[in-house]
């Protein structure tokens, strides 16, 4: 057999071109190519494939040599390649079984874990239910012990109300304390009356034939305790004391020598005489007046009118009255203004403090509830009748509103208040006024500059 026809070298350099091989030699082989000029496997399988029908058909026993080299080089990176895919897939597949395994460890311990869950939940929930009933327990014990608390205290408030019924039936638990500072006001003045009684001297039967002594003349005191009416309802002796130095003390200490109508026992006196103003007083309860005169003060037992008519005119700087003028008949109380008015220097102050009747709730409570009173003075009566007795600058002076009563006021301070809430807002603080105004007022008034 002939070996293959001769081919062109031209032909032959073209065919290596397109092959990606170098071309033959001399010597009819081709040079190597380098690794880095290797073609990519599947190009160099489909040239081989090609090459190798070329070769086949022209039969040229010249180009077997550049068929074998090229095979050699594509079935080399063929194995190279294929080992690697080899070593890759095994390295995967040995990642996914490991990954499997630590799966199925996963999955393991997630069994277990849910398996000790509910073995602590049953164990959670039997401690709660401990627990709570051990919380009932305690609760139970306590709440029959706060009956048992309850029922002690009931017996102990009982017996309070019952003690304070018996100390003092009308105002019961709460007027204990007042009623006991009477008891105690009481007991003095019986002691009081006691030392008198033994101070006056013994009367001795009249020899015969004498004429009999005079009979002595029956107290004048009236058999209503004024007294401890006084100090049940209109408040202990110390209060009332300090609101009449609070009010009266330094006008009066300015216009001195000072008359106290009505002293009583004289703790506005005694607070004038510790400031060094000559002051005196006059009441008619005896035992105010010896309890005044215990401590000192010039006090005398007299009607105001009688007293001020023993008086010089123009011999007294201020003349204080209160819840006096209340207490006298409408002729009375005009003789005692126009006497206090001519009494007076010029320029000299004359107070008159009483119940305010303009404010509904004396008239229903305070004024009504004292039997002595005659009549209730309104405010503008008794300045009118200062003005007719000769006073001049008389003017009102209002104390002790009765807020407790108050009605309470809306807040206008709110930007949504509707535009009737400032007229309700008056009408409260108009009844408020009328209704639970000043308990206490007082004239004060001065005598004409001479």
């Amino acid at each position: 057999m002939s070996g293959p026809p001769e081919l062109d070298p031209d032909r032959l350099e073209a065919l290596a071109r397109e092959l990606g091989v170098p071309p033959p030699t001399d010597s009819g082989v081709p040079s190597s190519p380098s690794r880095a000029e290797a073609p990519p496997l599947v190009a160099g399988a489909g040239r081989v494939a090609r090459v190798a029908t070329r070769a086949k058909a022209s039969g040229r026993a010249r180009l077997r040599p550049v068929v074998h080299r090229v095979a050699d080089v594509v079935a080399h990176r063929l194995v190279r390649r294929a080992e690697l895919l080899l070593a890759d897939r095994a390295a995967v597949t040995d990642r996914l079984d490991r990954l499997a395994a630590d799966v199925e460890l996963l999955r393991a311990e997630l069994r277990a874990a849910a398996g000790s869950l509910h073995h602590l939940r049953h164990v959670d929930a039997a401690a709660e239910l401990v627990r709570a009933d051990g919380a009932l327990d305690e609760v139970h014990a306590a709440t029959v012990n706060l009956e048992l608390i309850k029922a002690e205290l009931r017996t102990v408030v009982d017996r309070l109300e019952e003690f304070g019924q018996a100390v003092a039936p009308a105002a019961g638990l709460e007027g204990v304390a007042e009623r006991f500072a009477e008891l105690r006001e009481r007991v003095n003045a019986l002691d009081r009356r006691l030392r008198r009684v033994a101070d006056q001297p013994v009367s001795h039967p009249s020899a015969p034939g004498e004429p009999a002594p005079a009979a002595a003349a029956p107290p004048g005191e009236d058999r209503f305790d004024y007294v401890g009416f006084e100090a049940r309802f209109r408040g202990d002796s110390t209060s009332v004391a300090a609101a009449q130095s609070e009010r009266y003390l330094e006008l009066l200490a300015s216009h001195a020598p000072v008359l106290d109508i009505g002293c009583g026992r004289g703790e506005l006196l005694e607070a004038l005489v510790a400031r060094g103003v000559a002051a005196s007083g006059v009441d008619l309860n005896a035992e105010m007046v010896a309890e005044a005169r215990a401590r000192h003060l010039d006090v005398h037992q007299a009607d105001a009118v009688e007293w001020l008519r023993t008086l010089p005119e123009r011999s007294l700087g201020s003349i204080l009255t209160v819840h006096v003028v209340e207490h006298l008949e409408l002729g009375a109380l005009i003789e005692l203004l126009e006497l206090a008015a001519t009494r007076l220097v010029p320029g000299g102050v004359f107070v008159a403090e009483t119940p305010n009747p303009a404010s509904l709730i004396v008239l229903g409570n305070s004024y009504i509830l004292d039997p002595t009173h005659v009549r209730p003075l309104h405010p503008s009566l008794l300045s009118f009748l200062c003005e007719r007795a000769g006073f001049r600058h008389v003017h009102l002076e209002f104390y002790a509103p009765a807020e407790g009563y108050h009605l309470p006021r809306l807040d206008l301070a709110d930007a949504d208040a509707p535009a009737w809430a400032a007229a309700v807002d008056q009408g409260f603080a108009h009844l408020n006024h009328v209704l639970f105004g000043p308990q206490e007022y007082a004239v004060l008034a001065t005598t004409p500059p001479g």
